[in-house]
């Protein structure tokens, strides 16, 4: 773990804030696109707790590295810290890791999650090269959740549950059912969500009979269970 000072904190969406850390120590840790990296935050009585975040841009030669974290209503000791730090607060990080990477080999990539997968999801189709085939779906609860990608111009499309729930979301199933995809496998990146994920990975295992290999799954939350 290092020592790092959080140096700007803004709202990306009413549910999603960007925190921007900065240290000597940064200059040294390496991203990959789609990583996270664990973050000490105090729990209610100012005890260090760990708590996992996405890695949303890194910048080594400025010693500055930039999470997003989305926010839960009520959320556990992570959330309440990520609405309500300010700049100037200091704290120590972990190095950056990742679950699910890019395949550089791959004929085309499907990207799929929610809100919180999103996040690692975007970092990673941005950073495809210019001649890449991508596709996928992203899912929240409305307009005014949704962002886009770092840089460059890709995008994907987004469906809106409204005040449905997030856990083992049929909207987002049916939406992966629609695309229109190759007929032979790509790579699949699918985040967020235990049992939509799960519910992905039935479809695009089952229903278009891909390997499991060409799945790579990075699950975010369960009902129950905090952190990755």
């Amino acid at each position: 773990m290092v020592d790092v000072k959080v140096a700007e904190v803004r709202g990306v969406t009413p549910h999603l804030r960007e925190l921007t850390l900065v240290g000597p120590a940064l200059t040294v840790l390496r991203s990959k696109p789609g990583a996270h990296l664990p973050v000490e935050v105090p729990d209610e009585a100012g005890v260090p707790q760990l708590r996992t975040y996405s890695v949303w841009a890194a910048d080594p030669s400025r010693a500055r590295l930039t999470l997003r974290v989305a926010l839960h209503r009520p959320g556990g000791p992570g959330s309440r810290w990520a609405d309500s730090v300010e700049a100037g607060t200091r704290t120590r990080v972990g190095a950056p890791r990742n679950r699910i990477s890019l395949d550089p080999k791959a004929r085309y990539h499907v990207f799929v999650g929610e809100e919180t997968g999103a996040v690692p999801l975007l970092t990673m189709l941005a950073a495809l090269p210019a001649e890449a085939e991508a596709h996928g779906v992203l899912e929240t609860t409305g307009p005014e959740e949704e962002f886009s990608a770092p840089y460059g111009a890709r995008s994907l499309p987004w469906v809106h549950r409204g005040r449905g729930s997030a856990v083992a979301s049929r909207l987002l199933l049916d939406a992966v059912r629609r695309l229109e995809l190759p007929p032979q496998a790509g790579i699949a990146y699918v985040a967020g969500e235990a049992t939509t994920c799960r519910a992905v990975v039935r479809h695009l295992c089952g229903e278009r009979a891909w390997p499991r290999y060409a799945v790579r799954t990075q699950v975010h939350w369960a009902t129950g269970r905090s952190g990755l």
